[in-house]
C-alpha cells in the first residue's frame, strides 16, 4: 500500500543540522579520550561540543518530526476550523507536495481544490507538481484538484473566485516585506466575500495580522499548538515559530472602514 509523502521542509537546513551535530560529536571524542585527559580545557571543550551536538541533532530530529508527522496533524486541525459544505472552491498558495491542497480536497464533494507553487527544492525536498498529484491519487481525490505553476505575488485568478484560501509555510520564503504584503493582497483579492483564509507560517505573524486587517479582513485570530510552538521557538532562538492566522473576508453587505 502506497503512502503519501508530503516532503521534508527546508531539506538543506535539516541536512546541515545533522552534519553539524555529527561533526560536534566527532570533535568531542579527542577531547574526551585522547588529547587532554584530566585537563580543565579538555573537560570544558568536551562539554561545549556535547551541548552543540545535542542542540544540532535535536533540531534536526524536531524538524524531521514536524515534516513527517507534525504538519499532518496540524493540517487536520486547521482544516477542521472551517465549516465545510463540500462545494467550496479552494486555493492553496505554495502547495508544494499538496499537504493542504489534498487535505481540503478530501472535504469536498462538488468543489475544486487548486494549488499553485514555483516548485523550489530549497523550500521542500523533491518539490514538483507530480508530487502533489501523486499524493492526491493515493488519497483518492485526484479528480478534485488542479495544480499550476504560478507566483503568489501575482495569482492568475479573477477577483473573488475562491471560497477558501489556505497557505502553509510558504509566504515567509518571500524575503522582502513588500513582497509578502503583495502576496497577502493577492490572497484577499481572490477570496470571495465571507470567505475563509488560513495562513500558517513560521515567522512574520504580527506582520501578517496587521496586513490582513488593512486589507479589510475580519475575525483575525491566532491558532495553533501553544506549547509545541513555544518549544520550537525556544530551541531555535525565536527563528522557527509555527503559528497559524485565520480570518474571514467581510461579507459583501458589510462595509469595513
Amino acid at each position: 500500500m502506497r503512502r503519501t509523502n508530503y516532503g521534508i521542509d527546508a531539506p538543506g537546513i535539516v541536512r546541515n543540522m545533522f552534519f553539524m551535530g555529527a561533526g560536534s560529536l566527532l570533535l568531542m571524542l579527542p577531547a574526551v579520550f585522547g588529547f587532554w585527559p584530566g585537563r580543565p580545557l579538555g573537560v570544558i571543550l568536551a562539554a561545549l561540543l556535547m551541548l552543540c551536538a545535542a542542540y544540532f541533532l535535536g533540531q534536526g530530529c524536531l524538524m524531521l518530526y514536524s515534516s513527517l508527522v507534525g504538519k499532518l496533524n496540524e493540517r487536520e486541525y486547521l482544516l477542521d476550523l472551517i465549516s465545510w459544505k463540500g462545494a467550496e472552491r479552494v486555493l492553496d498558495v505554495g502547495c508544494g507536495h499538496g499537504l493542504m491542497l489534498v487535505g481540503a480536497a478530501t472535504r469536498l464533494t462538488e468543489g475544486r481544490s487548486v494549488g499553485i507553487d514555483l516548485w523550489q527544492s530549497a523550500d521542500q525536498a523533491d518539490n514538483r507538481p507530480d508530487a502533489a498529484l501523486n499524493n492526491a491519487r493515493i488519497e483518492g481525490v485526484e479528480k478534485g484538484i488542479e495544480v499550476y505553476t504560478a507566483d503568489m505575488r501575482q495569482l492568475p485568478f479573477s477577483n473573488e473566485s475562491f471560497d477558501v484560501v489556505v497557505s502553509h509555510w510558504a509566504v515567509h520564503n518571500l524575503r522582502k516585506a513588500g513582497e509578502r504584503a503583495g502576496a497577502l493582497a493577492e490572497m484577499a483579492r481572490v477570496l470571495k466575500p465571507a470567505g475563509h483564509l488560513v495562513l500558517a507560517d513560521i515567522e512574520h505573524h504580527a506582520e501578517y495580522a496587521a496586513g490582513l486587517a488593512k486589507l479589510g479582513l475580519i475575525h483575525i485570530r491566532y491558532v495553533g499548538d501553544s506549547w509545541g510552538t513555544a518549544i520550537m521557538a525556544a530551541v531555535s532562538f525565536g527563528r522557527f515559530c509555527p503559528t497559524a492566522i485565520v480570518a474571514r473576508k467581510a461579507p459583501a453587505s458589510v462595509s469595513v472602514s
